[in-house]
């Protein structure tokens, strides 16, 4: 279960890197992570908020809305820092047209529209917005996904 310390109704942001993370990699997300996040704010008010890589693949980003509203600044804020992170990394952290998959425990990266090839497989849902679909619905069917 990801962030338990957080509201369900809580805020979530995916990235999916175009490629996976090395453990140094790793390391220096989580260490950027533990910068990012303490001083992460709105208008001046601290967020309540989290983040973590997950399968070397994603970078997940949870606000808990019911203690402070993130804004637009500091949402902006956060674009800039995974941006960031992309550019000192090489990763591309925001081509929205390719999808990952997962199938028999190996994860693949296809373009959305080719999601139709591989019903076999589930996809990592990027249309979640809350913490409550990232812990329930997040890894579908493909059948399911909004893009078939």
């Amino acid at each position: 279960m990801f962030f338990p310390e957080l509201n369900p109704d809580s805020k979530v942001w995916v990235y999916t890197a175009d490629r996976d993370f090395d453990a140094t990699e790793v390391n220096f997300i989580n260490d950027s992570l533990a910068i990012f996040i303490p001083q992460w704010a709105a208008h001046g008010a601290k967020l309540i908020g989290n983040g973590i890589v997950h399968k070397s693949r994603f970078l997940i980003l949870s606000v808990d809305e019911s203690q402070v509203n993130a804004s637009g600044c500091s949402i902006d804020t956060s674009v800039q820092f995974v941006k960031n992170l992309g550019s000192e990394l090489d990763v591309d952290f925001f081509n929205r047209m390719n999808v990952v998959i997962e199938n028999d425990g190996v994860m693949d990266t296809v373009h959305f529209s080719d999601l139709k090839s591989h019903m076999n497989s589930k996809v990592y849902n990027p249309m979640i917005t809350k913490l409550s679909e990232l812990n329930s619905s997040w890894l579908i069917p493909v059948e399911e996904s909004p893009f078939v």
